[in-house]
């Protein structure tokens, strides 16, 4: 099977798992909005979960980026030797966390207090409280996440994908049964106990790849060596990189009540496509990045590169113009219920058009900061992290102070950092990897910028005079006219595209059509 092969597969398994798990998490939030909405309580929750998220993220994806290249190379020569390598990381992994997890438990109050000290005392108690529970998620969440990691390398993309949907199932569980009697709390225990089951499903996974586990603690492995010696690196850029999400709550605490909720709200929102494209995209297409560099196929990962970036604003541009004209009535229609009121609705969907600038960038900055740690540019990586942080504090302060209301200056400052970062990106990638197509991209990005307009002014049309002719407000009228006006503006796109004959369509159109006729002759 051909790398491109072997790619397009892994992309279909993680975006229909991504496609899936993000019904459900929507569903979720319909039901947390319901019965919390932008209260002090979420506001507590989503204050707690940063720290853990933030360490978390460090370690799992320090593991991934620095141990997957060497266990690849070990699992394809011998893998007994294999195994004990993994079983190492696996073992030091658990020791690591554990250790992490009791000092947030005994700290959790110095954390909360120092970290976030613009809450009030009662949403800061109940912070302390839930970052107790949640520092235990720890030790499971990196588990499965040096587990998914082991499973990718086998290139089995489907069971780590699709098990994060316990967590939610959980969580929605919790919120059915539990709400009167724990509160807030049901978040944090079903964040638990959806680890747990997700920790248990993998493990036959392994032992059907012929993963065998043993309590060997050989730090002196050389493969292990050299992972640690890599590891220390992107640990340390990985505690830069997550700053940026400790600052904006940190600055968002000192906001109005309920601005830490909206804004986690929109956020979660806004990671929906994130999550279906950019997440699943830049899990698999890591480790081909890293094979192609090891056949120093440098024209093909400037082929790919430019493409990639090409059709991300192919897909991103004209899905941000769709987002931005019907924000309000969409989380209208999913959240204004229960405590979720106006006030909330209109909070929530201008934060959610401030963080919906950043859909393009975002991929972007994914696909070619996976490039350059493939070149394993550390110097220009943490040049490029740092001053994503240095402006981070600087455009938070200047929007907060001139954006109304002033949770939406975080999130546009969010976006344009993330743009920033993007721009910055390309122009490292530029002089380690001359012609990378820069003309050809610009003007690919500027020709769907103007084609998304011309339907976002269809779309906003549309969607005016279905209001005039279905003006009841029911969940089924609502949704109707919002996937109606999306519907007729993501179609006057392609048709737009296609009439022009503008190369990204055309490629979507070659490849539906291959896929299709493979299908038929299946």
């Amino acid at each position: 099977m051909s790398t491109n092969i072997k790619i397009a597969k892994a992309y279909v398994i993680l975006i229909t798992a991504s496609v899936v798990g993000s019904i459900l998490s929507l569903g979720k939030e319909m039901l947390v909005a319901k019965y919390f909405g932008i209260s002090k309580a979420m506001d507590a929750f989503y204050t707690a979960l940063t720290i853990p998220n933030s360490i978390n993220a460090i370690t799992v994806s320090t593991f991934g980026i620095t141990f997957l290249p060497i266990f690849v190379q070990y699992k394809t020569k011998d893998k007994e030797e294999a195994n004990h390598l993994a079983s190492i990381a696996i073992n030091y992994m658990f020791i690591f966390l554990f250790l992490i997890a009791i000092i947030l438990f005994i700290f959790s109050k110095q954390i909360v207090t120092n970290f976030f000290n613009g809450l009030n005392p009662e949403t800061s108690m109940l912070a302390i409280n839930i970052l107790k529970i949640l520092s235990i998620t720890m030790i499971f969440t990196g588990l499965v996440g040096t587990i998914t990691w082991i499973l990718n390398a086998f290139e089995n993309f489907s069971a780590p994908s699709f098990s994060q949907m316990f967590i939610t199932i959980s969580i929605i569980t919790f919120i059915f049964f539990f709400t009167k009697s724990m509160g807030v709390y049901i978040f944090a225990w079903g964040t638990l106990a959806g680890l747990f089951i997700q920790f248990v499903f993998l493990l036959p996974f392994l032992k059907r790849k012929g993963y065998k586990h043993y309590f060997d603690f050989n730090i002196r492995h050389p493969a292990m060596k050299k992972t640690l010696n890599f590891s220390l690196t992107f640990f340390l850029l990985g505690v830069i990189s997550s700053l940026t999400a400790i600052i904006n709550r940190s600055m968002a605490s000192w906001l109005p009540s309920g601005s830490i909720a909206a804004l986690g709200y929109a956020d979660k929102l806004v990671q929906v496509p994130l999550v279906i494209f950019s997440g699943s995209i830049a899990t698999a297409i890591y480790p081909f990045f890293a094979s192609q560099f090891a056949e120093n196929k440098i024209e093909d990962m400037k082929d790919t590169l430019a493409t990639s970036i090409k059709m991300t604003g192919f897909i991103f541009i004209p899905l941000a113009v769709v987002m931005i004209i019907l924000s309000k009535p969409t989380i209208q229609a999913l959240f204004q219920r229960g405590v979720f009121d106006e006030h909330a609705t209109n909070l929530t969907s201008i934060i959610f058009i401030c963080y919906t600038l950043q859909l393009f960038s975002n991929f972007a900055v994914v696909v070619m900061a996976r490039l350059l740690l493939v070149f394993q540019d550390m110097l220009s990586y943490v040049k490029i992290t740092i001053t994503g942080i240095v402006l981070t504090v600087i455009l938070n302060f200047i929007f907060i102070k001139t954006v109304n209301p002033p949770a939406a200056g975080i999130a546009l400052s969010t976006s344009l950092v993330c743009l920033i970062t993007a721009i910055l990106y390309f122009i490292y990638l530029k002089k380690k990897i001359h012609n990378l197509h820069g003309i050809s991209i610009l003007k690919s990005l500027s020709k769907t910028t103007f084609f998304a307009i011309i339907s976002g002014i269809i779309i906003f049309v549309v969607f005016r005079e279905l209001n005039a002719l279905i003006p009841k407000i029911s969940l089924f009228n609502r949704l109707f006219k919002i996937i109606c006006s999306a519907s007729i503006g993501m179609a006057s796109f392609i048709a737009i595209s296609f009439l022009l004959k503008f190369e990204e369509a055309d490629k979507i159109y070659k490849l539906v059509k291959t896929k299709i006729r493979s299908f038929v002759k299946r």
